[in-house]
């Protein structure tokens, strides 16, 4: 028997409208993998045959070509999401929706659309042809739920600027130390500096917030010979060094130069 040609439109359409209200509403990562990945692998390319007006001689064959036209658009859809920096689960969403609800109003307006070919007769074919269609779909669900996995642990690259300048030839004996910090959570720090090898000065629970900077001019003593001034920044919640800087102070006869 063959599928009436309007009810897998109709299906495949409210599929559409359902995960994208389901990405939009909801971050609940096995309903989104339940209602994204047959549209990213199979429903998609299915509107989108059935609006050109490909005619296929099996149900194999179909769903060979469906699954490589959802892989076209997907491809598409990539350039176009990254060229308007809408490259989210939201994006995709609307990417897929709105591809799918086009293609089946196309085919639905046509008047000489092809009808889906018929399922297969004997009960071994069509088991055989569920159980491949089971372990394709449970495969791309899978990947669809590693990739959502990886996005939600993403995290941008955190890090924390550290640096210490020499006194300004000509100007007063003071070094700049500062720490400007990117991280994701406010930090505390404490700063040691030895001048000449031996200690100088400490600065302990230095707390900052992301983006906020801390800097300090400290004055430093000329020698009649350089000295190299190294600082230190620590973490003190896991105790550890975490910043080097160093730099050279110039000796007396340089300063006065």
């Amino acid at each position: 028997m063959r599928i009436p040609s309007q009810r897998d439109l109709r299906a495949a359409l409210l599929w559409a409208l359902v995960m994208l209200a389901a990405v939009g509403l909801s971050s609940n990562v096995l309903l989104r993998t339940v209602l994204v990945a047959p549209m990213v692998f199979l429903v998609s390319g299915h509107a989108m045959l059935r609006a050109i007006g490909i005619k296929t001689s099996s149900l194999s064959e179909h769903l060979a070509y469906a699954v490589g036209a959802s892989l076209v658009i997907g491809i598409a859809g990539g350039f176009i999401l990254n060229a308007a920096g809408l490259l989210t689960p939201l994006g995709w969403a609307s990417w897929f929706c709105a591809v799918t609800v086009a293609a089946a109003l196309v085919a639905g307006r046509r008047s000489d659309a092809p009808d889906l070919p018929p399922w297969p007769g004997s009960v071994p074919v069509r088991l055989s042809q569920g159980t491949a269609m089971a372990a394709a779909l449970l495969l791309a669900c899978g990947a669809y739920a590693l990739a959502v996995h990886d996005e939600a642990t993403y995290r941008q690259f955190s890090y924390t600027a550290f640096w210490i300048l020499p006194p300004a030839s000509g100007g007063p004996a003071r070094m700049t130390v500062g720490v400007r910090s990117a991280e994701a959570n406010t930090q505390r720090f404490d700063l040691e500096i030895n001048l000449g090898g031996q200690p100088f000065a400490v600065f302990h629970s230095l707390t900052l917030a992301p983006g906020e900077t801390w800097s300090r001019e400290i004055q430093v003593p000329i020698s009649a010979t350089s000295q190299k001034a190294d600082a230190r920044l620590y973490r003190p919640d896991d105790n550890r060094l975490y910043r080097s800087v160093s730099t050279l102070v110039p000796r007396r006869q340089d300063e006065a130069r």
